[in-house]
């Protein structure tokens, strides 16, 4: 996330806030409460406040591509609202304090109305008031998505100003010229480190504030994802040190083994109904099990509750899945809808094959497939494979090879970017998805 990314977010959050208390002031002043009744009123509804605005994180409220159309910013604060209510229900209930009902209502219905104008607002100034003016430099594909993502999304806060697609021909006075008349803030270059004829100039550039980018790590700012064309074994020594931080993995490795065996203990009474709905479905074992690239090239067994017909021929079984795949049975459809195929999968957590978070595992065939067409893919397993991941949250079921190595840019962005704070985020969003 940039900078500028999380100002803007952190901006929402605050005007969030705010509207929050003027609904809760505005419902006092309609109702007429007495000043200590009303002070009681500040002090709980401070701590749904703080759900609330947890609540449009987890649901992905601050997301600023949501700002693209408005019917769907309605229709997940809708949602949210929804949420909100229940929580402040529970919230009630284990602080009997007051039990404001018609008070809640009016501030869900202010507050409701004062956060879609508060968007509206932010919109407007930050699409087409407040923002980076931005220059690209080269002809890559990289570049032109750039370009069409950014005209396309106002709100994420940079305006292209000019697009030069050929490196050899520009003059430095032009273009010095070009971004003092034009006031640019950020420069994205193709193949920055080669660029021996601007580097002078580019470094100069620096001294006077600009925001310098190589194209594959201004694709990666906006994207969140890295750019295979860009990927080789040079990038991962020049931009790797995953292992420079071995108390995070060693945290991460004892959270996991922790959550697994509490989650573990808590689904077990769901398991006989699970595989009672399995047998009576179809035919075939309980479990489906396959062989799954682990870390470091190691390969496990991954557990699963069958969700397909029973097929004697194993390879015919090892390709992608589909929209509407007919392998699936009824029950299996509901089972992967919502993940609960993948309970016995905090056995593989336990037995520390997996994680919580990281890269899906992929079977042993599909793999070689992969690093076939891209030898870099084998780096992946840097870490362990997860059962939630960023290239879940942000891609689709991998269809063919190509979905397969896109996913594999979102693996590579979570690698980089590994963080406990991150793992955090991406649970949190794994569960949103999960409710929706």
């Amino acid at each position: 996330m940039s900078f500028a990314e999380k100002i803007r977010k952190s901006i929402l959050a605050v005007g969030d806030i705010i509207c929050f208390y003027v609904a809760l002031f505005l419902t006092a002043a309609v109702r007429h409460l007495n000043p200590d009744y009303f002070l009681i009123h500040i002090k709980l509804f401070s701590l749904i406040f703080l759900a609330w605005i947890i609540v449009f994180y987890v649901g992905h409220f601050y997301e600023l591509s949501n700002f693209k159309e408005r019917k769907k910013i309605v229709a997940l604060l809708f949602r949210l609202q929804i949420i909100n209510i229940l929580l402040a229900v529970v919230i009630f209930y284990l602080y009997p304090i007051i039990t404001p009902k018609t008070n809640l209502f009016l501030i869900i219905v202010f507050s409701s109305i004062f956060v879609l104008g508060w968007r509206l607002f932010f919109y407007w100034v930050f699409a087409s008031k407040i923002f980076y003016r931005v220059l690209l430099i080269g002809s890559s594909n990289e570049i032109k998505e750039i370009e069409k993502f950014l005209i396309q999304s106002p709100q994420i806060g940079f305006r292209i100003i000019k697009v030069l697609d050929n490196t050899e021909s520009i003059k430095l006075q032009y273009l010095e010229d070009l971004i003092n008349q034009e006031n640019i803030r950020v420069i994205v270059v193709d193949d920055l480190i080669q660029q021996n004829k601007l580097k002078g100039f580019l470094l100069k550039e620096i001294f006077e504030e600009k925001e310098i980018y190589d194209t594959a790590e201004f694709y990666e700012l906006i994207f969140k994802c890295v750019p295979l064309s860009f990927v080789d074994e040079n990038w991962f020594l020049r931009y790797f040190g995953l292992y420079r931080h071995k108390i995070n993995l060693l945290i991460k490795n004892i959270l996991d083994f922790v959550f697994a065996t509490i989650l573990l203990i808590i689904s077990l009474p769901f398991w006989p109904l699970i595989i009672l709905a399995i047998k009576i479905n179809s035919k075939g074992p309980i479990f489906y099990s396959s062989w799954r690239v682990g870390q470091n090239g190691k390969l496990f067994k991954i557990l699963k509750f069958r969700s397909m017909y029973a097929i004697h021929n194993q390879k015919s079984n090892s390709r992608w899945s589909k929209e509407g795949d007919e392998r699936i049975t009824k029950v299996g459809s509901f089972l992967r809808r919502t993940h609960l195929d993948e309970l016995p999968q905090f056995i593989n957590i336990l037995k520390g094959e997996m994680s919580f978070v990281g890269p899906r595992p992929i079977e042993k065939e599909l793999f070689d497939l992969c690093v076939a067409r891209k030898p870099v893919y084998y780096l992946r397993n840097l870490i362990k494979p997860g059962l939630a991941g960023w290239a879940q949250l942000n891609y689709h079921y991998a269809a063919c090879l190509e979905d397969e190595l896109k996913k594999f840019e979102y693996d590579l962005y979570y690698i980089r970017n590994h963080s406990f704070w991150f793992d955090l985020a991406i649970v949190a969003r794994t569960i949103k998805v999960l409710f929706n």
